[in-house]
């Protein structure tokens, strides 16, 4: 069985191609911390919305 790649990439092509799904990432990741904290948020105003309704 041969281990030669299918197809042969320049150094350009492999670079374009790593910092594509660096950028990928990047965005995942990023949206990924907003939605955590809108999460917090909403876990937050949950939990006051909760304390108010036992204290009455």
């Amino acid at each position: 069985m041969s281990t030669t790649p299918k197809r042969s990439y320049s150094i350009e092509d492999f670079s374009d191609l790593i910092n594509s799904r660096l950028q990928l990432l990047e965005g995942q990741k990023e949206a990924q911390e907003r939605y955590g904290s809108l999460l917090a948020v909403l876990r937050q105003q949950v939990d006051s919305y909760r304390l108010r309704r036992l204290q009455k």
